[in-house]
């Protein structure tokens, strides 16, 4: 969170404050989450009472806070144009500013399965926040009461997640790893420390949050390559 993020320079503009106001604002906020706490970092220590009170707002309501900022956000930035494609022709890469969905709660959602499954990968263990995901089950996509239940996410590494999503590992009713036929057939020393080695195995879960196993089956039906 430093003052030359392009990020904060564009919001500081639109909230008439400096950068540095407003990245000093974010990480004194920051030193009140316990995600970028429990991964090592502190943010500052000045954090004010209307800090506070702000933290706690969100976190009585994270989806009504998000749902307030996105309808903020829509009066400060107008909706930019659509341009249709061209041929390309210049390759020099370009930055701009296009409106884009937002998955409102996605962030409570990964606060609560990564806080179930304390941080870790339920796979290999892997304790490494910032390459940790809370992995939808049943993907977001697939049906919208599901989005936000802990019970339909497992905490996954980058590469896990992955191989998940992509249907070439499951899980069987006894919430042990299952590979696809084209996992199995790799020879490589990387495929086999990080899928072969864990066939089998039973996954570490939370007794709160238990992934449902309607889920699962869900996943193994629709999901993964083998049943497809």
């Amino acid at each position: 969170m430093h003052s030359r993020n392009p990020v904060i320079q564009r919001y500081a503009k639109l909230i008439g404050r400096t950068d540095a106001a407003l990245a000093m604002k974010l990480v004194n906020i920051a030193s009140l989450d316990p995600f970028i706490t429990n991964s090592g970092r502190t943010g500052l220590t000045g954090a004010s009472n209307a800090d506070r009170r702000l933290w706690e707002e969100m976190n009585q309501n994270p989806d009504k806070f998000e749902h307030e900022c996105q309808s903020v956000m829509a009066i400060f930035e107008p909706t930019a144009p659509v341009i249709e494609d061209k041929e390309l022709l210049d390759f020099t890469g370009k930055e701009g500013i296009k409106p884009i969905k937002t998955r409102i709660g996605q962030q409570l959602f990964r606060k609560r399965v990564l806080e179930a499954y304390q941080y870790r990968c339920c796979i290999t263990g892997l304790e490494d926040p910032i390459l940790l995901i809370a992995s939808h089950i049943r993907p977001w996509k697939a049906d919208a009461r599901y989005r936000l239940d802990p019970r339909n996410g497992l905490c996954l590494s980058n590469l896990h997640d992955r191989a998940f999503d992509q249907g070439l590992i499951t899980f069987n009713e006894d919430l042990e790893l299952v590979l696809s036929v084209h996992l199995k057939g790799l020879k490589s020393v990387s495929a086999q420390d990080n899928f072969l080695k864990y066939e089998g195995v039973k996954i570490r879960h939370s007794a709160q949050f238990s992934p449902s196993e309607e889920h699962l089956a869900f996943h193994r039906e629709h999901i993964f390559i083998d049943n497809l």
